[in-house]
């Protein structure tokens, strides 16, 4: 399962339907805004940055993912929300504020 994920998200059409379907709000937000920063569409900065997390990520990120699976009636919904958390983190001024209001 986890590997079909993975292969929706690294394709640039897959990705972009992916993230409609199951990204959070905040989410779609944070890769549209880099994806405006950067001159490129949703679609390819999401299968862009999966593309890195498969071949470049460590141990952590593997067993972040798969543990928010083991715990989740949907596994796959939380498992892409991990990567996408993970590829398009917030912003520092963002977690700022947060930290503020708490």
């Amino acid at each position: 399962m986890l590997g079909q994920l993975l292969q929706a998200l690294s394709d640039p059409d897959g990705a972009e339907a992916v993230l409609t379907r199951v990204g959070s709000q905040e989410i779609r937000q944070r890769v549209e805004r880099a994806a405006a920063a950067n001159s490129v569409p949703v679609g390819i900065m999401v299968a862009h940055k999966v593309r890195h997390i498969v071949d470049h990520g460590g141990e952590d990120i593997w067993l972040d993912a798969i543990g928010a699976m083991s715990g989740s009636p949907q596994p796959g919904v939380a498992a892409i929300q991990r990567l996408l958390d993970r590829a398009f983190p917030r912003e520092r001024q963002h977690l700022i504020s947060r930290k503020k209001q708490i």
